[in-house]
């Protein structure tokens, strides 16, 4: 299993989440967001930073596509993550230029199959969040059985207030057939001290404990 921390907003911690043997990291280009990426960082920094092995995300929200291109370009992103109300055809033009995470926040009422059914012919990754009255991260879980045959051959991510306290749940849902071709965990708020200040301590413990399952 890979791990994906987002909300950076601090080089020195993204260094010491490479260390920590993260998979990627996630820089959030939303500006309503705690965790704005261009609050603390520039573009050139976000380019200039060395994370070997490591993917860097960017997060965009609603942005007009050629915003993105020049953004992702500009900062040396490896994907996009869209976490908007982005069309199927804005999906596919944008995975002309960048690998594409295309992320649903699920309610209890949403079918998911449907829910996503138009996307996955032009996306590489889907991420699955809580809904929320804002866009961006709720810090609450969803319920992960909604998951169950939903989302074919398609990679995705399971993300929504997922913490420290989790690491049985997640073991129990990756190892059962519901989990199907979830390749990665997304973490943010509840390893934090703050909004966008990460909690090493806490990352460098629960990295590898994710990975190895």
């Amino acid at each position: 299993m890979k791990i994906k921390v987002c909300g950076i907003t601090n080089i020195d911690e993204a260094l010491a989440l490479s260390k920590a043997g993260v998979n990627y990291v996630g820089f959030i280009f939303y500006p309503a967001s705690k965790r704005y990426a261009l609050h603390t960082l520039s573009l050139d920094q976000i380019k200039s930073v060395q994370l070997p092995g490591v993917l860097k995300v960017g997060v965009f929200v609603n942005e007009p596509l050629e915003k993105v291109i020049a953004t992702a370009t500009e900062s040396g992103l490896d994907m996009v993550q869209l976490h908007g109300d982005e069309t199927p055809n804005y999906c596919k033009e944008m995975a002309n230029h960048y690998p594409v995470i295309k992320a649903f926040r699920i309610s209890e009422t949403d079918d998911v199959a449907y829910k996503i059914s138009e996307y996955l012919e032009d996306i590489d990754y889907l991420l699955f969040d809580t809904t929320s009255s804002v866009y961006g991260g709720s810090g609450i879980s969803f319920d992960w059985k909604k998951l169950a045959n939903a989302t074919g051959q398609k990679p995705y991510f399971l993300s929504g207030g997922i913490g420290p306290d989790d690491v049985s749940k997640i073991t129990s849902f990756v190892q059962s057939d519901t989990a199907g071709n979830c390749t990665a965990v997304d973490v943010n708020s509840k390893f934090e001290t703050a909004p966008g200040q990460k909690n090493i301590q806490l990352l460098q413990s629960f990295i590898p404990t994710i990975k190895a399952l």
